[in-house]
């Protein structure tokens, strides 16, 4: 019975330690990912209108 109360503490801790620690910073790398994705594509598009220029 001893053995079933600490392997449901233990569950319960990782579950808590997912939902308050892990999917925030999940969420926080997604966010950054999508602005530097934005930010590369307005650097090529800046390129390719440079290099139409110089031909």
């Amino acid at each position: 019975m001893k053995k079933i109360v600490i392997s449901i503490a233990m569950f319960a801790i990782a579950m808590a330690l997912l939902v308050a620690v892990i999917v925030p910073l999940a969420n926080h790398g997604r966010e950054n990912g999508i602005k530097v994705e934005g930010q590369l594509n307005k650097v090529d598009t800046e390129i390719n209108s440079l290099s139409g220029t110089i031909r």
